[in-house]
Order: structure tokens, then C-alpha cells, then sequence
């Protein structure tokens, strides 16, 4: 049998015939992440020799604490760099389970949590394994900007519930039945974020259990994301899951990233019904596999020692930890004494989702200022800040000022904003 060309076989065509490849209609309408974008835009100019201060990031600028970063270390000098079992090691996946157990009073069986490349990635298997064809998921706006992609690549249709700033930012009952409604017989679930990224919304435990109540009525699921649980400023931080009757309705997703400075090691964890969580072990092996076998081995050091209460790890957190309070104060006063610009004082995350739509319309710089993107561009270009602009999370009015960056460049930066707004 004579074998076919080489040309003929890439392209599908006769030979020498340009093929123009096509990338889905998916893929089309997914597009890039606003966020991700600010960062590449932002590396890029650095890479020119721009003198950039980032208030666009989702990260803490520490590093990673020494004993998990050893623990790392270990895993690769002592061979542990082979496949695991596809929902993390048994280690990792005990360690996981003991922290539900002694931060959220939340008990999982063995096979009722597991460990994903990223907490991302876990949110992500999760709709995967609840969400069929033209369901609708609520997910509350303004909103991380990944929730509706994941949703359309899921299959299914977002219905967005308008989250109000004289109201905090929280999703309110009426708000959550309303969506509801528009979902027209088809709502299915509901995506929770608290602390809420990008306001730093923290629900308290009666504002949730309001919440719940509705969840039930309707029997709709729920993904709880819980990422900045360790970021909580005022208040008390409550876990979805832990209200009457939520915990055969909720995946719980949570992960290293925020809590330990180590978003680099991307590593997540969920815990949920027993058939979801098997059925998003099933998509797993199918996508991404086992998340890395040293970052599995950092991210059960770092778990352990928090619940043992290793005590270089916990004054490393304790610090951090009033690092991030003392740079709250100093970007909200800032900002707050800008003119024209308004916001809410975030209980928890590390980002202030301020206001400044009261400057659209002026020219500054020679441009037109006619939206969140408009006034990002400006601030990157003559301010030297990068800042990721309100319509990337559904609210074209606001810019979200991330203060995960030291003190000294987090005062650069506002005073550089203050002149670029003068």
C-alpha cells in the first residue's frame, strides 16, 4: 500500500493546495482571560524597559515559606516525580480532608475530596460533571473572569445576578430569585465566591444561610470557591457548605495558592458528594491528570504544618497576614481621597474594586476617556500602573487595585495614579 504524501496528510487537500486551518466556534467565543491579559501587557512593556508598578496582580508578593519550599525540594531530590493517582496522593488527599475537618467542620470520606492542577482547574472539572447542555449556572456580577468561559466550555448558558456596591456586593435573595426566574425552568446551580474577587465581599454566616434557603427551594447545586478563606480582614469567614442541608448540594474548591504564596505551585482542592467528586476524578484523567507530584508533596507539608501549628510557618503567616492589613489601609485611604472616585472597603481578598466612572469622559493624555479599558491603558501608559479594568469582571464603571505588592510600591503607585488623574 503506498503511503500517503506528507503534505497531503496535514492538510487534507491535493498536493501543494493552501489549507487555512479554523479554530472553533468555541474557542472564538471563549477568548483570552482579561486578567492574564493584563499581565502579559504589563511584562511585555518591562521587557522594553517601562518603569511598571503592578496593582493588576492576583498574587502575594512573598514567597513561598521556607518549609514548604524545602518539603518541595525533597519530594524531587528523593524521586518522588513520577504519576500519582489521578485525585492526589493518599498523603495530600488525608491532609486535605483533616483541614476541611478543623477550619470548616466540613467530614469527607476518602473518595469525597480531591486535588486538581489549581483550584481553577478543580471549579473547572467541577461544572464539567454538573453542568449538561443549556443549563443555566447563576453566577453573581462583577465576578472573576473565568466563571462564564468555564460555563460556555461546560455547555452551559450564565445567568448573570447584578451585584449592588450600596449593598455591599453581595448577592441578595431577591437578586439570587430573580436570576433564578430568568433562567426560565432551566437554572441549574449557582457559582459562590467569598472572600469575593474582584470587591473583597466576605458573606457572614446569616447572609449565607438566606442564601441557602433559596439554594434548597429551588434544588439548585452550588460550587463554593473559597480561595481567599485565609485573607478573611472582618468578620468571620463561613463555609458554604457547613449551612443546613448545603453539604450534598455544594463542591467546596479551595486551594494553596493564596493561603501559602505559592499560586506558581498551582495546586487545588475540593470536597464534595461522593458521585460528583468521582465523576470529576473521571474527567481528570482525561485532561490534566495528576496535578504535579511536587507540588503535591509542598502542598501537604504546608497543610500539615498549618494544623500542627509549626511554629517558623505561622509567625511567616502571622506576618504576611498584617502585611496585607497595614497595605488595606493604606490603598483604601488612598484611593478613597481621590476625587471622583468611590468605593467599598473590601473584609477580605486583597483587591479594592474602586469607582471611578465619574472620570469617563474627560480627556486625559490627548485621549477620550470613555470606559474602564480606556482609563487602564492611560494609567499603564502614563502612569506606570497596571490595574486590570472593571469590564474584565462585568462592571465597566470600576478598576480592580490589587494591594498584594509591597508598601513602598503600593505608595509609587497611588500617588502615581493621584497625578495621572490630576
Amino acid at each position: 500500500m503506498r503511503a500517503v504524501p506528507d503534505d497531503r496528510r496535514s492538510s487534507g487537500g491535493r498536493r501543494g493546495e493552501r489549507v487555512t486551518l479554523r479554530v472553533s466556534r468555541l474557542a472564538q467565543r471563549v477568548g483570552h482571560s482579561g486578567t492574564m491579559a493584563v499581565d502579559d501587557r504589563m511584562q511585555a512593556l518591562r521587557g522594553l524597559g517601562h518603569d511598571i508598578v503592578s496593582l493588576g496582580a492576583g498574587q502575594l508578593d512573598f514567597d513561598t515559606p521556607a518549609p514548604i519550599g524545602e518539603a518541595g525540594a525533597r519530594a524531587i531530590t528523593s524521586g518522588q516525580t513520577r504519576y500519582t493517582p489521578v485525585a492526589g496522593t493518599a498523603g495530600l488527599r488525608a491532609a486535605v480532608r483533616s483541614k476541611f475537618e478543623r477550619d470548616n467542620r466540613l467530614l469527607y470520606a476518602e473518595d469525597e475530596v480531591i486535588v486538581g492542577a489549581g483550584a481553577k482547574n478543580v471549579i473547572f472539572h467541577a461544572l464539567l460533571a454538573l453542568v449538561d447542555p443549556e443549563d443555566v449556572v447563576i453566577v453573581p456580577v462583577p465576578c472573576w473572569p473565568s466563571y462564564p468561559p468555564m460555563v460556555a466550555i461546560a455547555g452551559g448558558r450564565v445567568v448573570g445576578a447584578r451585584l449592588d456596591a450600596r449593598r455591599g456586593y453581595k448577592l441578595t435573595v431577591e437578586g439570587l430569585v430573580s436570576a433564578v426566574a430568568e433562567g426560565r425552568g432551566r437554572t441549574r446551580g449557582l457559582i459562590l465566591n467569598s472572600p469575593h474577587n474582584p470587591t473583597g465581599a466576605v458573606y457572614s454566616a446569616e447572609e449565607y444561610a438566606r442564601i441557602a434557603e433559596v439554594v434548597e427551594g429551588e434544588n439548585l447545586w452550588a460550587i463554593s470557591d473559597e480561595i481567599y478563606e485565609h485573607l478573611t480582614y472582618d468578620g468571620a469567614f463561613t463555609s458554604f457548605a457547613t449551612l443546613p442541608k448545603m453539604r450534598e448540594r455544594v463542591v467546596t474548591a479551595n486551594g494553596v495558592s493564596k493561603a501559602f504564596a505559592m499560586t506558581g505551585w498551582r495546586l487545588g482542592y475540593a470536597g464534595g458528594p461522593r458521585a460528583v467528586v468521582r465523576a470529576m476524578e473521571a474527567l481528570q484523567s482525561h485532561t490534566s491528570g495528576n496535578p504535579s507530584s511536587i507540588s503535591q508533596a509542598a502542598a501537604e507539608a504546608a497543610l500539615r504544618l498549618s494544623l500542627d501549628g509549626d511554629p517558623a510557618l505561622a509567625e511567616t503567616r502571622r506576618a504576611m497576614f498584617q502585611a496585607m492589613l497595614q497595605r488595606r489601609e493604606l490603598a483604601c485611604r488612598e484611593l478613597a481621597s481621590l476625587p471622583d472616585v468611590h468605593l467599598v472597603r473590601p473584609a477580605g481578598a486583597f483587591y479594592v474594586f474602586a469607582d471611578f466612572s465619574r472620570h469617563f469622559g474627560r480627556e486625559l493624555s490627548g485621549k477620550k476617556i470613555q470606559g474602564s479599558t480606556d482609563l487602564a491603558e492611560h494609567l499603564l501608559e502614563h502612569a506606570g500602573v497596571a490595574t486590570v479594568p472593571g469590564v474584565v469582571f462585568g462592571d465597566d464603571r470600576c478598576l480592580r487595585v490589587s494591594f498584594a505588592t509591597s508598601t513602598e510600591e503600593l505608595s509609587v503607585a497611588l500617588q502615581r495614579i493621584r497625578k495621572a488623574l490630576s
